[in-house]
């Protein structure tokens, strides 16, 4: 996130840079995708650039603070925003239980048994001594071996082994030893069905995962659930038959794959009014490249002052859904406003990211994941066509952030009523790769802490509550890169895109979703209500340093892949820079097509 850039002129002494201060009440700030005005300045500042001769920055509005660049792309997507629903369950049809040989003596002949031995289980050893041992050093008829043998088998049909069973092999019994016999099931193959451009190793390695013998049925059927999860996918049946031999099972599956080729267009008024509020974007994406379920994308945003580029690839690496991902963002722009345009200030952002995430735990109703990235980012600012510096910390306008990012992310999904999400981010600059390193206490090295947390809880059958936090913490003095910004659609509507922009910031959301129409995609009203605030550790703080809004939202899909949405908030917080865009106005909308 974005530091504040300071532009003042140098002079030869204190009375004229006093003069100059009561004069010029303006500064630059920069963001790590483009630059904007305006940030009062305040006694004590010291000047990284020498402006060319004759260069003199418009009066403005004093404590302007302006940042376009978004806030964390790191943090979790939100969670559904629909009520909450179970996971859909595929079919999954069960054989009939295995049936095993056995010997037959009249059962009206007791004899002395010594010893029962189970032969061949691998589980459920405790439970199985527990059902034998009262049958031993005492006479037992026949007939009671036989319910002991339906006893194991419905030990192993009660703990999901629906394929395993137990018999009474022929034996001699005068010796008072009776051997039962158990055939745990397993899987002579998976036959698959109805793939196209997905590969077959993609799906068979993720349900082998489950059919380690002995053949459990609740792990296969969760094995089905997280495929159909799966995005790649759109329905999975399947059906277990028998196989060549005792307990030798075949899984049949079917499947549709999804489409795997999107694109789409969007507009809406969700950028800083310096660069242009108004952003069109562009996107294609493909969640099946090359067949193994590999993902591209690519999307190219632009206003009036901005053009952006962002390419997105990542790899699944095992069938525990281990993902590499490399993206490169590319953003140019210049301020537009009027009483900037003169001076032609620009901004060029390139970052490299590289990053692998690993879920721990999985289930069709929760996760729990890992996650780790190292990210290159590089920023330059420009004052007439010249590397220019507007704050402390960057060097000939240029600043370079190399970010080591440990990450955990968390959803549960486990009720039927609510969805919970969390995200914690550690983020450490080190000193390598060329990054920014001076003495003013701003530059490359800093810790910081980002964190998320979510909660979608259906209040009724047709009425959904949305609430959120956010947070960044940081003992350090941030380059603009990896500030956190607070304002705008995201995050505190009925003011400018990233009013408030400081080292640290803490903001919540409580949002209600209520449809108007029996169909709740068609029109929603959304009430809500935010706040936020923010603060620095060297610089001084924002003023104000918070801001809140309340109002009211609607939603609407009339037409499959139309997706409408007008916010309008009233400020509770006043600010002095307040301008007329329609973002000042409290006004935000968003028309996007995805067909």
């Amino acid at each position: 996130m974005p530091t504040p850039l300071l532009f003042i002129r140098r002079f030869s002494n204190a009375n004229k840079a006093e003069t100059m201060y009561h004069t010029l009440k303006s500064i630059v700030v920069i963001s790590g995708s483009s630059i904007i005005p305006i940030v009062s300045l305040t006694m004590g500042a010291v000047a990284q650039s020498t402006p060319p001769p004759g260069v003199n920055l418009p009066t403005e509005t004093p404590e302007r603070i302006e940042e376009t660049i978004p806030k964390p792309s790191d943090l979790p997507p939100p969670v559904r925003e629909e009520s909450p629903a179970s996971p859909p369950d595929p079919s999954l049809e069960i054989p009939s239980s295995p049936q095993l040989p056995e010997v037959t003596i009249p059962s009206s002949v007791p004899f002395f048994v010594t010893e029962v031995e189970v032969l061949g289980n691998t589980v459920l050893q405790k439970e199985i001594a527990d059902k034998k041992n009262p049958y031993e050093n005492r006479e037992v008829r026949f007939e009671e071996l036989l319910q002991l043998r339906s006893a194991i088998t419905e030990l192993y049909i009660k703990n999901g082994y629906i394929t395993s069973g137990a018999f009474l092999p022929v034996q001699d019994f005068s010796k008072g030893v009776v051997k039962i016999q158990v055939v745990e099931g397993d899987l002579e193959r998976i036959e698959l069905e109805g793939l196209n451009r997905l590969r077959e190793g993609y799906v068979r390695s993720r349900l082998e995962l489950a059919t380690n013998p002995p053949l459990n049925r609740s792990r296969l059927e969760e094995a089905l659930k997280l495929l159909q999860l799966d995005p790649l996918l759109n329905q999975v049946d399947a059906e277990l038959t028998a196989g060549s031999g005792s307990g030798s099972n075949i899984l049949q599956v079917k499947l549709k794959e999804a489409s795997a080729f999107h694109a789409g267009i969007s507009t809406a008024n969700n950028q800083s009014p310096s660069i242009g509020s108004l952003q069109t974007r562009l996107f294609v994406a493909h969640d099946n490249l090359l067949g193994f379920g590999d993902r591209f994308s690519t999307q190219y945003s632009f206003t009036e002052g901005l053009d952006l580029y962002d390419i997105n690839y990542s790899i699944p690496v095992n069938p525990y859904n281990g993902t590499l991902t490399v993206r490169y963002n590319n953003s140019d722009s210049g301020i537009i406003e009027d009483e900037f345009e003169e001076f032609d200030i620009e901004s060029e952002t390139r970052t490299f990211s590289v990053s692998f995430r690993q879920p721990i735990f999985r289930s069709p109703e929760t996760e729990f994941a890992l996650s780790l990235a190292l990210d290159l980012r590089r920023s330059q600012t420009f004052l007439l066509g010249e590397p220019f510096s507007f704050s402390v910390g960057p060097e000939d306008g240029e600043s370079k952030v190399t970010v080591l990012r440990f990450s955990q992310d968390w959803i549960d999904r486990s009720s039927p009523s609510r969805i919970l999400a969390a995200r914690s981010q550690f983020s450490f600059g080190l000193g390598a790769f060329d990054a920014t390193i001076n003495n003013t206490g701003t530059d490359g090295r800093f810790f910081s802490w980002l964190g998320q947390f979510q909660l979608v809880q259906q209040l009724s059958p047709r009425t959904t509550l949305i609430t959120q936090i956010n947070a960044q913490l940081t003992p350090d003095s941030l380059l603009s890169l990896e500030r956190f910004s607070i304002g705008g659609v995201d995050t505190i509507k009925g003011y400018r895109q990233n009013q408030l922009v400081a080292d640290n910031g803490i903001l919540g959301s409580v949002q209600v979703r209520i449809p108007l129409t029996s169909d709740p995609s068609k029109l929603q009203l959304a009430p809500f209500f935010e706040i936020g605030t923010a603060w620095n550790n060297l610089d001084p703080d924002p003023d104000p340093a918070t801001i809140a809004s309340l109002g009211v939202g609607l939603r609407s899909q009339i037409i499959s892949g139309l997706d409408l949405r007008l916010d309008y908030g009233i400020p509770l917080i006043e600010v002095n820079n307040r301008g007329n865009s329609l973002q000042e106005n409290g006004f935000h909308f968003s028309v996007g097509y995805q067909p």
